[in-house]
């Protein structure tokens, strides 16, 4: 047995009496958060496209829509609903073109007729989905009691249950919270294959490895990143028992079984289509001039085209759907500035601005004494092997999304790096390090922690921590899904109807083009001006409230729109979503 393996034993045996009564604390905060989340906020953006794709699932037992997303969490958080909502879509809108997006064309069909109730609809899906984010919890837990020890684990059940972007996700059946708890599951797989090889453990490895490509397109990056860990920790296990060529092998039918659960998850669709019988609407993959509505395909006539690909036909759509919505490129915002395209670092700075101050100390000061015990041989191969199943794929899969171009609009992509990050932060505490003042500080930094993540609730989409300038302030770094994705309209509907003197209204709410018809009232937008302009070129002939959505207070780049009202203070905020302006009237000179 190597020294690391002797090392890895935990040096005390940890009370359970005192790990489960505070992770089951944890676990219930965590879902009371959620379930209160759920009851206060409309379906955001994504969430109304979701549903529609989700109980198409079920009820045509086809996956056209939301093809850019493989369906995993939408269709399980649309089982127990499907069969009744079935009737509340207009389904002639569900056209299957290539490079098309029905599926937000059924939804936004759905809520403007609904309007507000509409909400009523998600609840249940959304109930479900909170099982995804416990899935993470208990796998987290799991792998912590059996590598860190009990107060680690207790750091890390809190560190995830009041993270706010972990609260903020959550609560909604968009796949990012899925795709975090489906990965840490195929790091767990993968770390009980290197601590016990064989079939069973490999197939195991497989299994989730093809639920985690099931989840979303960005966990494909799993099929390399997973075995390239596999093979480093190998490497370090010292086990001549089984050689590297089995471990190859082992590999192989990993990927095999991943390949077939991915197929299973489609029911088999169409798959093992030859490559050149594709219609493709991205360059990279349909050749020059190719785009939505002239599709083709760069592989027709080529040797590569006669293969068949193992994957279903909906799948590899989706994926030239991406590249397609990548090559085309988008605005980015940060930090005020607008940009055509994408910067590298932009997922760096999303991680800096959204994530507590004390979640980040923790993770800096257990990253310093993780290497220390590492470079002192104190830690055994099972540590090192958890924080590298987590860290390093996620990293990989970080990287691919930051460099992938086109364009830079939500934090969410980004989810996978918290796992690694709790692991990191909980490290201080755990049983390999002997001092008592470390455990101490990360106690006080969870602390600390669960106090500033609880100081927005239940706005935690919107949360922006302290140096960044706290959530008030994040719209002028940050847009998109980032603080306003449509997840408030239920707070503004509350503020108009506890202000009925606040009138006439206009509204810019960014919501599929809706406005004052989300709450029957007449659909009257602020006028729009050109980049500097002054905010008196705006003024009506009486005084008027606006309601307006922090992600409209910068123009695009030569484009009019309303960022002449950041010369003006708001007279109030709903939520942080949205800023309420009482605009003077212009004749007779009204405050």
């Amino acid at each position: 047995m190597s020294q690391f393996r002797r090392l890895s034993r935990l040096r005390s045996n940890d009370k359970v009496t005192v790990l489960i009564p505070l992770v089951c604390l944890a676990a219930v905060c965590h879902v009371g958060i959620l379930i209160y989340g759920i009851t206060r906020h409309f379906p955001n953006v994504d969430e109304a496209a979701h549903l529609p794709a989700g109980v198409s699932h079920w009820v045509f037992g086809n996956f056209d829509l939301y093809r850019v997303n493989p369906p995993l969490v939408r269709t399980v958080c649309c089982l127990l609903s499907s069969f009744r909502a079935e009737q509340h879509f207009d389904w002639t809108l569900a056209m299957c073109e290539v490079g098309r997006r029905p599926e937000f064309a059924v939804g936004t069909d759905y809520i403007s007729q609904k309007k507000l109730d509409a909400v009523t609809e998600y609840f249940i899906p959304r109930l479900v989905a909170i099982i995804f984010s416990l899935v993470a919890f208990l796998t987290l837990i799991l792998w912590s009691v059996r590598t860190l020890g009990a107060r680690s684990t207790v750091a890390i059940a809190f560190f995830w249950s009041f993270s706010p972007n972990v609260l903020a996700h959550a609560q909604t059946i968009v796949p990012d919270v899925g795709m975090v708890a489906t990965f840490c599951v195929c790091g767990y797989a993968s770390f009980h294959y290197l601590m016990r090889p064989n079939i069973f453990s490999a197939m195991f490895a497989g299994i989730t490895l093809g639920i985690a490509a099931l989840s979303k397109l960005t966990m494909l990056t799993l099929f390399l990143s997973i075995p390239a860990t596999v093979c480093l920790l190998w490497w370090m296990l010292e086990r001549p028992s089984r050689t590297m060529k089995l471990v190859c092998i082992d590999l192989a039918l990993i990927w095999a079984i991943a390949l077939t659960v991915i197929n299973f998850g489609y029911v088999g669709e169409n798959s093992l289509v030859a490559l050149g019988d594709y219609e493709f609407c991205s360059e990279t993959l349909g050749g020059d001039g190719a785009r939505p509505g002239n599709p083709s395909n760069r592989f027709a006539d080529t040797f590569v085209g006669r293969l068949p690909l193992p994957l279903p036909q909906n799948y590899v759509r989706g994926i030239d759907y991406l590249k397609w919505e990548v090559e085309r490129k988008k605005w980015s915002f940060l930090m005020g500035e607008w940009k055509f395209g994408s910067w590298p670092h932009y997922y760096v700075m999303t991680t800096l601005f959204k994530t507590p101050e004390p979640t980040l100390i923790a993770v800096a000061f257990g990253l310093i004494l993780f290497f220390r015990c590492w470079y002192q041989r104190k830690i055994g191969v099972e540590v090192i092997s958890f924080v590298a199943l987590l860290g390093i794929p996620a990293l990989a899969a970080f990287a691919s999304v930051s460099l992938q171009g086109g364009f830079n609009h939500h934090h969410r992509y980004v989810l996978m790096i918290y796992p690694v990050m709790f692991v990191l932060a909980a490290f201080p505490a755990s049983n390999y390090i002997e001092a008592r003042w470390p455990k101490i500080v990360t106690s006080l930094l969870c602390v600390w922690m669960v106090i500033a993540s609880l100081s927005v609730s239940p706005h935690y989409l919107s949360y922006f921590n302290t140096i960044s300038g706290g959530p008030k302030n994040g719209w002028k770094l940050l847009g998109f899904s980032n603080i306003d994705w449509g997840q408030d309209l239920l707070f503004v509907d509350q503020w108009i109807k506890e202000h009925p003197e606040c009138r006439p209204l206009r509204f810019e709410l960014d919501y599929f083009g809706m406005n004052g018809e989300m709450f029957d009232l007449p659909k009257s937008n602020p006028p729009r001006l050109p980049k500097d302009s002054d905010y008196t070129e705006a003024l009506p002939d009486q005084t008027e409230w606006w309601i307006v959505s922090v992600k409209q207070l910068y123009n695009l780049p030569d484009r009019a729109g309303l960022e002449y009202l950041q010369q003006l203070e708001p007279v109030d905020r709903i939520a942080y979503s949205f800023h309420v302006y009482k605009i003077p009237g212009h004749e007779r000179g009204e405050d």
